[in-house]
Formats: C-alpha cells, sequence, structure tokens
C-alpha cells in the first residue's frame, strides 16, 4: 500500500507571469544588445531583441557611448512598440559636472564641488524630459539639491576658486587612491584567507 502511495505524484500548477505593458530601464547609449538584462526583459514581452537594439543604438547615435539613458518602452498587444528615450541620468550628469567617478563612501564626504551656475544648466537638460516638461526650473533645481547632498557633491552660491578647487582636487584625489589602496588589500587578504 505505501509503494501505491508514493506512486501518485502531484503535478504541480503552472503559474504564468504576465508582464505590464510599461518596462522601465536605464540602457547605455549605443549599446543595447541582446545580452541580459535587457534581452531577456524584452524576449518576456514578446518583442524582437534584435531589431529592438538596432533601433535603439540608432536613436543614441547622438550621445557619447556609454552615457546610461532612462528609457520607456511601451509594448503594444501586436507586440509592436512605442521608445521614449530621455536624457542622461541626473546621478551621471552631476558626476561629470564635478569631474567625479563614483558618490561620497562617508558620511560627511565631500566628493565634489559645484555652482548653483551648473545646476541650473543640469536642470535646463532635465526639463527637455517628458516627466519633467511642466516642472518649473526651481523646483528641477531643488531637486538636484537633493540629490548632490545624497551623492556628497557640495554646492556653492558664488563662483568656485580655481586654486581652492585645484588644492580640494589633489587632496581628493589622494585620499580616493588611499581607499583605493585599502579596498584593494581588503580584497587581496580575502582572497589569501579563502584559498
Amino acid at each position: 500500500m505505501a509503494s501505491k502511495g508514493a506512486a501518485r505524484v502531484r503535478k504541480k500548477e503552472i503559474v504564468k507571469v504576465i508582464h505590464g505593458a510599461l518596462l522601465r530601464t536605464n540602457i547605455k547609449a549605443q549599446m543595447a544588445s541582446a545580452a541580459p538584462p535587457l534581452g531577456p526583459q524584452l524576449g518576456q514581452r514578446g518583442l524582437n531583441v534584435a531589431n529592438f537594439c538596432k533601433e535603439f543604438n540608432k536613436e543614441t547615435g547622438h550621445f557619447k557611448q556609454g552615457v546610461p539613458l532612462p528609457t520607456r518602452i511601451t509594448v503594444k498587444p501586436d507586440r509592436s512598440y512605442d521608445l521614449e528615450i530621455c536624457t542622461p541620468t541626473t546621478t551621471w550628469l552631476l558626476k561629470q559636472a564635478a569631474g567625479i567617478g563614483r558618490g561620497k563612501a562617508d558620511k560627511d564626504e565631500i566628493v565634489g564641488k559645484l555652482t548653483v551656475k551648473h545646476l541650473y544648466e543640469i536642470a535646463k537638460v532635465k526639463s527637455r524630459d517628458k516627466a519633467l516638461q511642466h516642472v518649473e526650473l526651481e523646483h528641477i533645481c531643488r531637486m538636484l539639491i537633493k540629490t548632490c547632498r545624497t551623492l556628497g557633491i557640495q554646492v556653492q552660491y558664488h563662483d568656485l576658486d580655481p586654486v581652492e578647487l585645484k588644492e580640494f582636487l589633489v587632496a581628493r584625489k589622494e585620499k580616493v587612491d588611499a581607499q583605493l589602496k585599502e579596498l584593494a588589500d581588503k580584497k587581496a587578504a580575502k582572497m589569501l584567507r579563502t584559498t
């Protein structure tokens, strides 16, 4: 009797995942490919990944290669799509303006300096996005200031003194080099422990 009960195997119910019509993702300019994560995301929605990548790379030809672009893809029932490519991400623009590669590592660390003029110019660029078209520049600037605080960028209301900025950048480079060396040492020590 025990073998008869064990022979009955319950079939698992197959759950079909239904994906939404809107896909929001960041894709690097001129670098869309069928590789993960983009390829599977598009394939699950029934889109032709190769054609999408070709069209996206053509559309982003005027951007510098590798710039992260927020993208909204609206998939229609007939498997066609609408593509909306926004301006580069806010954090990327701020990092480029400040000349930094990464944000702060410590709570009170200052990684770069920008003036309000820089923020105003970035706000003008971001105001071209469909989501921010009817938002006042002042409000966009306030959002940029909050993002600067998160990244560790100090916003100054007067022009940057070139001598002071050069001294800051030299000191900052030394600190970043020390942080990177410390991280490399920790990684090497961890590799030695695991082998």
